[in-house]
């Protein structure tokens, strides 16, 4: 089978290499790949940057959409032919999170998606919604489910005022998540010529970050000096301490990414007990929370921005492509 593994910890150790043809067993599903998408993660762990200690060799990507093409004994509910999306972390089912669901995630430790054929239990996948084509379909599973689960987490009212960094995959479905649900969305851009575009996709206003580097004022001024209600955070690093001080009270903020870095060093504790800000830490959802996904996505016919596509025998450069300037949207690998 044609695949790609990541055999180290930098860019030059993704190879494509052959493997055995993976076979279902009891309870499992196989399924011939249609297209995969890219995540900052996979960046990350091709870099070196997160989660060295993941052992090596394995297979990268942690989202992807195909079609079912054999079945192991027991499974029940799917048919041959089939097209469906894999729950990433794939033993978390139902209920809140447990450390050790980290063990059952795709794309590292578990072998992912850039691969002809991938080997998934029937207990986690899910079908693709059907008016989404293989390439948007393919950036649902962990973007789009991460993005879902913060607005949940908050759980803000119509109305509501919210934050959104950026243009990444996760900032963009959260965008389009937010926006159907009534909410007055904010989007910070370092690139002026993306401001009109996040307009037209929703966003009540935009603040170009580079030209209004204090962010909390700006945020404040827009809001008629209260700040935001909810907050989604992917940058991390020391510009937390401004997404604190652009909180209204009470406002929730989900922790998500770590685009910057993950240490910040400042006054935390003050701005969280001041204004009684909830702070949650964000990392997809479970199989139920997937379904519960898929079905906002197919009821309000939402289509999550596809950005960059590449081919299979681009799988490595894809995944290099996160680290520079590129379309707006999610970086997709469309394999035939």
């Amino acid at each position: 089978m044609d695949a790609f593994q990541l055999q180290g910890h930098d860019l030059d150790s993704l190879r494509r290499v052959e493997l055995p043809e993976p076979r279902p067993g009891p309870g499992e599903v196989r399924i011939r790949v249609a297209a995969a998408s890219v995540n900052y993660r996979d960046y990350a762990l091709a870099t070196g940057r997160y989660q060295p200690e993941l052992p090596r060799p394995f297979v990268p990507l942690s989202d992807g959409v195909g079609r079912i093409d054999a079945l192991g004994e027991g499974v029940e509910g799917y048919a041959l032919g089939e097209r469906v999306i894999g729950h990433y972390t794939t033993k978390w089912i139902d209920g809140p999170f447990q450390s050790a669901n980290h063990a059952s995630k795709l794309g590292g430790p578990l072998d992912g998606w850039l691969a002809r054929q991938i080997v998934l239990p029937a207990s986690a996948i899910a079908r693709a919604p059907e008016f989404l084509d293989d390439a948007a379909a393919s950036t649902l599973p962990v973007s789009g489910l991460t993005a879902w689960a913060a607005l949940q987490r908050m759980a803000l009212p119509a109305g509501a005022s919210v934050l959104v960094q950026g243009t990444g995959s996760v900032s963009l479905m959260a965008l389009q998540l937010a926006v159907a649900r009534g909410l007055d969305v904010i989007a910070t851009t370092g690139d002026a010529g993306k401001a009109d575009w996040l307009r037209s996709m929703g966003a009540r206003a935009v603040i170009d970050y580079k030209q209004r580097p204090d962010l909390s004022a700006a945020v404040r001024e827009l809001t008629g000096g209260r700040g935001v209600d909810g907050i989604v955070d992917v940058v991390g690093g020391p510009q937390f301490l401004d997404l604190l001080n652009a909180a209204a009270d009470n406002a929730h903020i989900a922790v998500i990414g770590f685009l910057h870095s993950m240490q910040v060093d400042g006054n935390l504790i003050g701005p969280i007990m001041a204004r009684q800000l909830n702070i949650h830490g964000v990392s997809v959802g479970s199989l139920r929370d997937l379904q519960a996904f898929l079905a906002e996505v197919d009821a309000r016919r939402i289509v999550p921005i596809v950005g960059a596509r590449f081919s299979f025998e681009q799988g490595a450069r894809a995944i290099a492509s996160i680290a520079q300037q590129r379309l707006v949207g999610k970086p997709v690998v469309v394999f035939d």
